[in-house]
């Protein structure tokens, strides 16, 4: 893709994150992450994407993501489990009186994806909330653990399930590409989904983060 020689690092960073890490970006969420919230700056860069065929621009409906500073629950194999209700209420309450606001969203083109390596599937409508929330968390480890943001695989490059466990939404690996930590953004959870996401963990022997 020989357009990519136009492009910077952090140019190079968000397309290859939006063919192997997330499904998506909110433009806003790129602005206030990577371009210091200069939003006409942002857009101007995105639009360049778009008009080169790189990704995908649209306007669609979600609702305002809640501000992410920390995982809402973490647990390690050993420990006793977490109080379930206790993690749904907080997961329930950040969403509460959310209403769903017009919001820009790119996702990548074909071109991008066959580029970088990754497998991308289409997002639904009613999932672009929670798309957004799981980009979040990835900018939140690119800005404070850019090792921890390369070591993060995508749910559509997870392949390797047993039948009977869930997909979460990442995973962290280490260098032989064995997982080490579930990651999972928690939307309108009620108690059942955190704790069934609990005990594939747990069955997995494998640690978690709630965000």
């Amino acid at each position: 893709m020989n357009t990519l020689t136009q492009f910077n690092e952090r140019d190079i960073t968000v397309l290859r994150a939006l063919s192997r890490k997330v499904r998506l970006f909110g433009q806003r969420q790129l602005a206030e992450s990577l371009w210091h919230g200069d939003v006409a700056n942002a857009r101007r860069r995105i639009r360049r994407f778009a008009a080169l065929g790189l990704v995908h621009r649209q306007v669609t409906m979600a609702r305002p993501l809640p501000e992410l500073l920390a995982p809402v629950a973490h647990w390690h194999p050993g420990q006793p489990g977490p109080d379930f209700g206790q993690i749904a209420f907080q997961l329930q309450s950040r969403w509460r009186y959310q209403a769903l606001r017009s919001t820009v969203v790119l996702t990548p083109t074909p071109t991008v994806v066959d580029h970088f390596g990754g497998r991308q599937k289409a997002t639904l409508s009613s999932q672009v909330s929670h798309d957004l929330g799981v980009s979040a968390v990835w900018l939140w480890f690119y800005r404070n653990h850019p090792n921890l943001a390369a070591a993060w695989r995508g749910e559509d490059l997870i392949d390797d399930s047993e039948p009977g466990e869930s997909l979460p939404d990442a995973v962290l690996v280490d260098q032989n590409e064995n997982h080490t930590v579930l990651i999972e953004f928690g939307g309108d959870y009620n108690a059942q989904r955190v704790l069934e996401f609990h005990d594939d963990a747990e069955h997995r022997n494998l640690p978690y983060q709630i965000w």
